[in-house]
């Protein structure tokens, strides 16, 4: 990896756990486990898609989710102090990091049926 480590808060860590519980129940996917840390994700879920492409989709998902709450806080930054500024690159690297860390160590067969 080439970008800085970025530490979610505990805002962004609740965000990026209830978009893949939400992006799992439009899909029809059994989410068995989701453990959202502070530098890395754990997820645990039988899709009926190649693990490539959920972990895409929760990829997209999530940095969808967490730039839609970084606008939020910008926003509310900016009624405060217009002056504030604050990029939403490393939320999307954080996100990104975690979904492939969690790809890396976790190897669940997407046909499992429990």
């Amino acid at each position: 990896m080439t970008e800085d480590a970025y530490i979610l808060d505990d805002e962004q860590r609740q965000r990026v756990k209830q978009t893949v519980a939400d992006h799992c129940a439009i899909r029809g996917w059994i989410l068995h486990a989701v453990n959202c840390r502070t530098n890395h994700l754990h997820i645990v879920v039988t899709a009926d898609l190649h693990p490539k492409k959920v972990r895409s989709q929760f990829k997209a998902w999530c940095t969808r989710r967490l730039k839609e709450l970084e606008e939020l806080e910008a926003k509310r930054r900016s009624a405060t102090n217009p002056k504030r500024q604050r990029g939403s690159k490393n939320h999307l690297h954080a996100v990104i990091r975690a979904i492939d860390f969690q790809r890396k160590i976790s190897h669940v067969p997407a046909s499992r049926k429990c």
